[in-house]
């Protein structure tokens, strides 16, 4: 990418540009504005609580049926317990997904209530049964043991998962049953604004 200019009219008719006026010196100087691209895609988020811990399953799921790209943000998980329990470090992983049937829908909420809906097509399940393709893209262990002290992850991948229409992601328990109970949140924004 190289940098570029307009061309503007003469001064008072049409296009105008920001500039700050340097007294001291008689010039106006550029100014340049920058704004993260998150603040203009609307952000969604989408959580499951007390997901009950089984062997291989899709604790939390998102497909992606609209014709817009989805970026993944941010990725949070912990394990809670209702009672005491004797427990050991399990694992999750975050795949992509090429199928999704089943399971149980969970809601899309806005983070802020002026944005609008999420696109039609933009769905998320717990539960579901999930065709996952390629490597993890993240994987987390956490210990749901009451003494265990260490049940919670905060995943900010160093660049947004992109997730394309026809696609979806996944969070997978490893092939171990385990005990306690999973919890995950997924913020995620609809790409209207491409960086």
């Amino acid at each position: 990418m190289s940098e570029s200019y307009i061309q503007l009219p003469p001064d008072g008719t049409g296009k105008r540009v920001r500039a700050i006026y340097r007294g001291d010196l008689g010039v106006y100087e550029e100014v340049q504005l920058f704004k993260d691209i998150e603040t203009e895609n609307p952000v969604y988020v989408v959580a499951v609580s007390a997901s009950s811990v089984s062997a291989n399953k899709h604790h939390l799921t998102i497909w992606n049926g609209s014709t817009y790209r989805l970026r993944v943000l941010e990725i949070v998980v912990s394990m809670h317990e209702t009672a005491t329990v004797s427990g050991y470090i399990m694992q999750y992983l975050v795949y992509r997904a090429s199928a999704v049937s089943g399971g149980t829908a969970l809601s899309i909420d806005r983070l802020d209530p002026d944005d609008p809906a999420p696109p039609s097509g933009i769905s998320a399940y717990t539960g579901a049964t999930v065709t996952i393709t390629g490597n993890p893209l993240a994987i987390f262990t956490l210990n749901p043991e009451e003494t265990g002290g260490d049940c919670y992850r905060d995943f900010k991948p160093p660049k947004p998962i992109i997730v394309k229409p026809g696609t979806g992601l996944t969070i997978q328990q490893y092939g171990t049953a385990g005990v306690g109970l999973f919890n995950a949140v997924i913020y995620f924004s609809v790409e209207g604004i491409k960086p």
